[in-house]
């Protein structure tokens, strides 16, 4: 198991995967282009290929794309699947110039279709985009809250998918989100829940098919279908059930990253010191061995 952050690179993505070390990070995501656009950058391989050099001297292993927002396979207007289906066939391919393992995607929403022909076209549309991109890049589906006409907040909705492409196994597998999890109502507070959510997981789509944990707290109710992140301990879930959520053995080959909040210094600018101790805390939730002196600084 190896732990990391999100990172924003403001273009300057060698710059994200140095900083990422800094402050402790085994592993990195970060988005390829702009998350609420539709067009993505003119290719730039010289930038791709110093990013994916930086990542393996920074030891960032696996190195994770968060695909744009936009994005939405399970639509049924066929002009937003058509782009969506581009957008992620893009992703992908750029996944591989910068040595990325995964790419997470939202699974979208049927918009009024129903969940039947939501997820239909999420299976139709990713049977078009794996045998054009690269197979080294792995596609991961991400859990959502639940809200409106979301796919994705059911683990039956994401086995659903997995299971009616079975030949595309090495290819595809699971992202799970902690607030996500809350927001769809899904108790991970205590370790008793957590157990249970995890063997819900089991029974459904797998556990060994969950490649990434995006680990984030939330000041949501549970079961609020509200899509808000807060850094760890400053929310509601409890403590306890993600320490057990993290460290239960059948998790060990998943990797873990934060997407919560970086916390701004005077000046408007990240406080990475006040970041490194955020890891420090993902890290000793997942019970690696961290010194005192440093949790004592991240109460």
């Amino acid at each position: 198991m190896r732990i990391g952050r999100h990172m924003p690179t403001n273009s300057k993505m060698v710059k994200a995967a140095q900083t990422a070390q800094q402050i402790g990070c085994e592993a990195i995501q970060i988005f390829a282009s702009n998350p609420t656009a539709w067009r993505p950058p003119a290719d730039d391989p010289k930038i791709c290929s110093a990013f994916a050099e930086a990542a393996r001297a920074c030891h960032l292993d696996p190195v994770v794309l968060h695909a744009p927002y936009l994005i939405n396979l399970g639509t049924s207007d066929d002009v937003v699947w058509e782009k969506s289906i581009t957008l992620l066939s893009w992703t992908l391919k750029r996944g591989a110039l910068l040595g990325a393992r995964y790419v997470v995607f939202h699974t979208g929403s049927h918009r009024g279709a129903g969940v039947e022909a939501g997820l239909a076209r999420i299976v139709q549309a990713i049977e078009r985009i794996l045998p054009e991109t690269p197979e080294e890049v792995m596609l991961l589906l991400e859990n959502d809250v639940g809200a409106g006409n979301a796919l994705g907040h059911s683990f039956d909705h994401l086995a659903l998918v997995l299971n009616q492409l079975p030949h595309y196994r090495q290819r595809l597998g699971i992202c799970l989100d902690t607030a996500h999890l809350w927001g769809a109502g899904h108790d991970i507070s205590t370790p008793e829940a957590a157990l249970l959510v995890l063997q819900n997981c089991a029974a459904t789509f797998g556990l060994e098919r969950l490649q990434v944990i995006h680990l984030n707290d939330t000041e949501k109710a549970l079961g609020s279908h509200r899509d808000v992140h807060a850094r760890l301990g400053e929310g509601i879930i409890g403590q306890a059930g993600l320490k057990t959520f993290l460290q239960d053995p059948r998790l060990q080959h998943s990797a873990i990253l934060m997407e919560t909040p970086i916390k701004l210094d005077e000046n408007g600018k990240e406080d990475w010191v006040h970041d490194s101790g955020e890891v420090a805390r993902a890290k000793e939730l997942a019970g690696y061995p961290v010194p005192e002196s440093i949790l004592g600084n991240i109460e």
